[in-house]
């Protein structure tokens, strides 16, 4: 049986595909290892199947340039969004252009909410990469860092702080989250910035056009959180950006801005339905490009990954239908 990756540009026929699965072990609180087996045997018996393992946080990058040097024609990760995370920055950098297909094995996987994948079920998955349809998404740059779900400051950077300095280790990841989210949430005091935002339409869906204007659209003052969009999902439990589209072109973004600690916990229940939008607090549009300007070096986030802002100044972009996505 033939391996047919289908893809908009071309369509590729592959005798016996030789398939690169990328996984961290310790994804899931050990469950990868175990979904990982069962990946690879299903796709053994038609296909060249080699396992790459993460040793270290960040690994999945050089796991990936080792599968696409031995000449894997696809990719498929078995972790959560952070695995996911950095499977993406290497295939978006790297020489050739190669599918992911994603099996969850993390605690949140908020991504796979927005792709619509059958990515927690090991036998559809499969099925799914030996049918080879691929679809094409964008992918958002924060500070040159890529992003394939969310990007953002303030808030959800405290929350993913405070997780690291005191984990919650008998609970899952959502609940971590959540829990510790209540925990930052009274207490935080936000940040200072203003953004700018190159302005493409104010309707969901339109094209982006040549001569789109920049606008102060929102002026210097304290966030509480702004987050950058391209899937809806976010920090397990939150649609945070309800009518972001993988591929459409645009980034949505959420700010919400200085709000006194005892209103703060309505706006985030809100965000769990993706009703907070309707909060005199929260503003939300859609561009391609934004420019924020901190009083210091920042802290930001990229699908849950935290990193260090290179000067004072992010600015983040997307690259349209970058990233090809088995589904």
């Amino acid at each position: 049986m033939e391996t047919t990756f289908v893809h908009a540009r071309r369509t590729a026929f592959i005798r016996r595909a030789m398939i690169a699965i990328v996984v961290n072990p310790a994804a899931g609180n050990g469950r990868a290892r175990k979904i990982a087996n069962d990946v690879l045997h299903a796709l053994r018996h038609r296909n060249e199947v080699f396992e790459f393992a993460t040793t270290s946080r960040g690994d999945e990058t050089h796991q990936v340039a080792r599968a696409l040097e031995g000449h894997a024609r696809c990719i498929v990760v078995v972790g959560g969004d952070g695995s996911v995370h950095h499977v993406a920055r290497a295939l978006v950098s790297a020489p050739r252009r190669v599918p992911l297909a994603i099996v969850a094995a993390g605690t949140g996987n908020d991504f796979v909410k927005s792709l619509g994948t059958p990515a927690h079920d090991v036998r559809a998955m499969t099925q799914c990469i030996e049918r080879a349809q691929v679809r094409s998404i964008d992918v958002g740059l924060i500070d040159g860092t890529p992003f394939v779900n969310a990007a953002g400051l303030g808030f959800d950077v405290a929350v993913l702080e405070l997780m690291q300095r005191a984990p919650l280790p008998w609970l899952g990841g959502t609940a971590s989250y959540v829990v510790t989210a209540l925990r930052a949430l009274l207490g935080y005091r936000g940040f200072d910035a203003s953004l700018r935002t190159r302005i493409v339409s104010e309707s969901a869906g339109s094209a982006p056009t040549a001569d789109a204007a920049w606008q102060e659209r929102i002026g210097h003052f304290t966030h509480l959180m702004t987050v950058f969009a391209n899937g809806r999902h976010f920090g397990g439990a939150f649609r945070i950006a309800p009518n972001a589209q993988l591929d459409d072109g645009m980034l949505d973004v959420i700010d919400i801005g200085a709000l006194a600690p005892w209103r703060r916990p309505a706006v985030f229940l809100r965000a769990v339905q993706g009703n907070h939008e309707r909060s005199h607090a929260v503003r939300s549009h859609f561009g391609t490009e934004f420019t924020l300007h901190c009083e210091t070096p920042p802290m930001y986030e990229a699908d849950g990954e935290l990193y260090r802002a290179q000067s004072n100044t992010i600015t983040v972009t997307l690259r349209p239908s970058a990233l090809d996505i088995i589904v």
